[in-house]
């Protein structure tokens, strides 16, 4: 457990810190958020130093280029992962592999490794093309559909309750608790949904125990029995890690993919004339879009573009920074399937990099394909405004589409 006190509000600047660099900037409540998408609020940030400091959310540093994203995510000698939310303490329960850094973080991700071979990646593509289809034939004759509620948190959450071998009429209660301690702003409510979530996990992990099976939370349970097991919190700490990851960011994913799709309608032509192309669409969807907004603690004093990171305060990875960096990538904001670009961000680099990345892949191809094959062109319904959020994760709350029938 992490004892260290979260504190939500503004502090004083430290002397060390340069009046150049302060940006009165909230990332739970970026400014601008309302005008378009999350996206453009952060964008903002663009028009200032690449290092900046906020006082908000107990006072932290900020990284809004791509080549010092990298840098910090590579260097965890000097940022470590071991605390990841801002502000610190947010989070007082420990979550392997991502709040351990290497080279002890690798037992852990072995445990999780093997639920996202190839090989079952590729199985659970074919459940996801028929759920998906299922889906988008039961929303078409319907001529409009929210999309968040409808679809996004329907399709990815089923599969992802098949891997951890969840019951899938409690599927919405799920979802409420994810989202509901993601996106949460204030420490009570993070901790009401952190305590539902824990005392659930733990039964689960007790009767997978003592009745294993051939899901992720099984494997997670028989933790418990390896000669390096350090204590119970690393498995209920696994245990949070994979139910938080698997019921929000591809949702998400597929929900900015929808909203802009609806906004450019040659570009579902074009996915439905040349399905083809779906695979390297996705691959611009995840580039464009990079949801963590993720924190590393600083180790020791480090002295970095003029800016020295002192040991013990917070320094903010915002992926999305980086997927909008016009250092990194010609015309960021534009989504460009033709795009030659180095590797995107998105999905972490280094150690840490995302497990579940092939099959947030294979889902996003999946739903492009499907979605502009079976689909009439949808738009953005004029009666009600879509609306994201921004937080540890950038997400979609809601997406009203219509289209004709």
């Amino acid at each position: 457990m992490n004892a260290h006190v979260p504190n939500y509000s503004r502090v004083a600047k430290p002397a060390h810190v340069p009046d150049d660099l302060v940006v009165d900037f909230d990332y739970f409540h970026p400014p601008g958020i309302d005008e378009d998408t999350v996206y453009t609020a952060w964008h903002r940030l663009h028009d200032g130093p690449d290092i900046v400091w906020t006082p908000h959310n107990g006072g932290h540093w900020i990284l809004t280029r791509a080549e010092d994203i990298r840098w910090v995510q590579e260097t965890h000698q000097s940022f470590s992962h071991e605390v990841f939310t801002i502000p610190r303490g947010a989070s007082p329960v420990r979550m392997p592999p991502l709040t351990v850094d290497p080279p002890l973080h690798a037992r852990y991700r072995a445990v999780l490794n093997p639920s996202f071979t190839p090989r079952r990646v590729q199985a659970l593509g074919e459940q996801v093309r028929a759920l998906t289809v299922d889906l988008i034939e039961k929303l078409r004759p319907l001529g409009a559909c929210e999309f968040v509620g409808q679809f996004a948190r329907i399709m990815p959450v089923t599969i992802f309750l098949g891997i951890v071998d969840l019951p899938l009429d409690r599927r919405d209660e799920f979802v409420e608790w994810a989202v509901g301690y993601i996106d949460a702003s204030d420490q009570p409510t993070k901790d009401r949904y952190l305590g539902k979530v824990v005392a659930f996990l733990r039964e689960v992990l007790d009767a997978r125990a003592a009745a294993p099976g051939d899901d992720l939370l099984s494997r997670i349970a028989g933790w418990r029995d390896n000669p390096r097991f350090g204590g119970e919190h690393e498995v209920i700490g696994m245990a949070m890690l994979v139910f938080f990851g698997g019921l929000d960011t591809v949702a998400n994913m597929l929900s900015f993919t929808a909203w802009h799709l609806a906004k450019h309608p040659e570009l579902h032509r074009r996915l439905r004339d040349d399905p083809s192309i779906a695979g390297r669409a996705a691959e611009e969807y995840i580039r464009r879009h990079g949801l963590s907004n993720t924190g590393r603690l600083v180790k020791h004093d480090v002295a970095y573009k003029g800016v020295t990171f002192k040991a013990d305060e917070m320094v903010m990875v915002p992926i999305s920074m980086s997927s909008m960096d016009d250092r990194l990538h010609a015309d960021p904001l534009t989504v460009d399937f033709d795009r030659e670009t180095p590797a995107h961000d998105t999905f972490g680099n280094g150690p840490h990099k995302c497990v579940g990345a092939p099959l947030a892949r294979s889902e996003l191809r999946i739903f492009l394909e499907e979605w502009t094959k079976r689909m009439p062109e949808v738009r953005l319904d004029p009666a009600h405004r879509p609306h994201s959020h921004s937080g540890s994760v950038n997400g979609v709350s809601s997406l009203h589409l219509e289209w004709d029938i």
